[in-house]
């Protein structure tokens, strides 16, 4: 703040008065602007960091808009506070470091590690990832989503991926076979085909995949097993933004626009959009409180 001089004449302080008012408010605004949400409201832009994974986060083909749950999702947070959202291309590490650093606002969903926590502040959760067993839906060559089912059979995961684990316990306990692929849709090109008996996959995947491209021939089995599969609660996706202070406020509002939209049903009207009809996705989580993780 800039204070005039102590030699002021009398006469002019009542303008001197209206002054110091003055410079005290633009210190408060500066002081708001310092924080995420008051960039967020002054630039009218809330920057998310994005990776295009469908149907989390995508180009449309077609339009080149950008959109997908988490798209939508963030589109009605930014409303709420004048601003519209402004997506910035990146791959996945590159978007978590862009928002570390402060040159994105925020996240795709993710999962909660304790490396993560570091550098970023979570939100509440607000999605269960349930990773299932596919199988070919016009051939299914595995009758149960159960272990014992599994024996001997030829498992497709995706290399890297959590699924590798589930796997790898499955060629432990009923000796099947893994195949590894690059990603989710080489992975269902190949159960399609009859070239894998089954694939462990996030269900949002196939799901997804089953809304946009049924000649795929492809259908959740069920969930993985209960003695391979981590817990559930390990498994929920979160937004994450800058960590510490300057994200509070910020993180006040975003938990309290995820818990609305989970309460009164708007959330599942969008993921139903993407094939995500299951009650899974929501299940328990307007009960779970905003530092779960």
């Amino acid at each position: 703040m800039v204070y005039r001089s102590k030699l002021a004449v009398p006469a002019i302080a009542l303008a001197t008065g209206a002054f110091l008012l003055a410079g005290c408010g633009s210190s408060n605004s500066s002081a708001a602007s310092n924080t995420l949400l008051g960039k967020v409201k002054s630039s009218k832009q809330l920057i998310i960091a994005e990776s295009a994974f469908a149907p989390e986060d995508f180009q449309n083909t077609q339009t080149k808009q950008w959109t997908g749950y988490d798209v939508n999702i963030l589109k009605g947070f930014a409303k709420t506070l004048g601003a519209k959202l402004k997506v910035d291309p990146l791959p996945f590490s590159s978007g978590i470091t862009a928002v570390a650093e402060k040159r994105a606002d925020i996240t795709i969903d993710i999962y909660w590690s304790s490396s993560r926590a570091k550098v970023l502040s979570f939100s509440r959760p607000m999605l269960n990832y349930n990773d299932a067993v596919v199988v070919n839906s016009q051939h299914p060559a595995i009758a149960s989503d159960t272990v014992s089912a599994m024996r001997g059979k030829t498992i497709g995961v995706v290399t890297a991926s959590a699924e590798v684990a589930e796997g790898k316990a499955l060629a432990r306990k009923v000796g099947a076979k893994l195949v590894y692929y690059p990603s989710i849709a080489e992975a269902f090109l190949a159960l399609s085909t009859g070239r894998i008996d089954a694939t462990l996959q996030p269900d949002t995947d196939p799901a997804w995949s089953k809304k946009t491209n049924p000649s795929l021939h492809i259908k959740i089995l069920g969930p993985v097993p209960k003695s391979i599969a981590p817990p559930i609660a390990s498994l929920r996706g979160y937004y994450a933004v800058p960590k510490g202070q300057y994200s509070a406020s910020f993180l006040k509002k975003l938990n309290a626009y995820l818990l609305k939209i989970d309460k009164n049903g708007q959330e599942q009207k969008i993921l139903d959009k993407y094939g995500m009809k299951s009650s899974i996705y929501l299940k328990g989580l307007a009960s779970v409180p905003n530092n779960s993780h």
